[in-house]
């Protein structure tokens, strides 16, 4: 039985991931821990999941330094768009939620991207409680 419940969490992470998969333009929909690793993801077309989440905890902690020196709050979201693509860093408790999209995919991607960070941020309550205490 313990092993149908574990499935039973697993596959809510992934089916938030699969929940920003399914949405039109999303490329990479990854999950990544403090230090680096991906917990859980998605990827179309060949992307480098391990290229990109160290990059993106340096980059949000890069950017967390600046607007520590600012005397700002720490970033929890952020979002870079280019020519091609559409980057969105999503910080939550212990977790990124790393979402790179085409650049012309449409803003209720970010509602989506929102959606999932809250089932995610729910299954890893659930399934780490002494995380959160």
């Amino acid at each position: 039985m313990l092993a149908i419940k574990t499935d039973k969490y697993d596959n809510k992470l992934h089916g938030a991931i699969q929940y920003l998969a399914e949405y039109r333009g999303v490329r990479l929909a990854a999950v990544i821990d403090n230090d680096g690793l991906i917990i859980d993801h998605w990827e179309r077309s060949g992307v480098d999941e391990e290229a990109y989440s160290p990059l993106i905890l340096l980059m949000l902690g890069q950017i967390n330094a600046m607007l520590q020196k600012l005397g700002e709050d720490k970033a929890n979201m952020v979002v870079i768009k280019n020519k091609n693509s559409w980057l969105t860093v999503h910080r939550f408790d212990n977790w990124t939620l790393a979402v790179i999209a085409d650049s012309e995919t449409d803003d209720l991607l970010r509602v989506r991207i929102g959606q999932a960070a809250e089932m995610i941020k729910n299954h890893m309550n659930d399934k780490y409680p002494l995380l959160f205490r």
